[in-house]
């Protein structure tokens, strides 16, 4: 049995590292996808299986989990928050941009599989499995360059990482 495990994973191995030697990405993402992506959805949690009633499940544990263990804490914490905040100021975005998360992540979802990465490594696979967490940072990224007027260097290299 342990001798049909290693020659299982041999054969996945080999077929993932001849697809990068030969730089074919729908191979190797074919190949990837067949071992090690679940295609079995859960379709039931907490014996339930209608969708809004799983949200619900899942919005009320996570509420649970990232809520304040003290209440006079979370409230000193809020209020020195918002103190803090009164002097800050800044200008806010003109109506005409949106820059929102949902429109970053539309973006995202609609990149192409299987092409090459940029001068830092990073291809739209890293994009599109990266944390949904991502899209809010991005968004909120692009504001601040769009509100300061300033594009970081690495923005302005081409993939051969010389200026454009």
């Amino acid at each position: 049995m342990a001798e049909y495990k290693n020659l299982e994973t041999a054969s996945y191995t080999n077929a993932l590292h001849d697809a990068s030697l030969k730089k074919n990405g729908n191979a190797f993402w074919t190949c990837w996808r067949s071992k090690f992506e679940i295609t079995d959805k859960c379709s039931e949690v907490d014996h339930c299986v209608d969708d809004v009633t799983i949200a619900d499940k899942f919005a009320q544990h996570f509420s649970k989990s990232f809520s304040g263990n003290n209440d006079l804490r979370v409230k000193e914490l809020n209020d020195e928050y918002f103190t803090l905040r009164a002097g800050h100021y800044s200008y806010p975005l003109p109506d005409d941009v949106t820059l929102t998360t949902e429109l970053v992540s539309k973006v995202i979802t609609g990149l192409d599989f299987g092409k090459d990465a940029d001068f830092a490594g990073i291809s739209s696979e890293h994009l599109l499995f990266s944390h949904p967490i991502l899209c809010v940072v991005l968004s909120k990224f692009f504001q601040l360059i769009f509100l300061s007027c300033y594009v970081p260097a690495g923005f302005k290299l081409s993939y051969y990482g010389r200026p454009m």
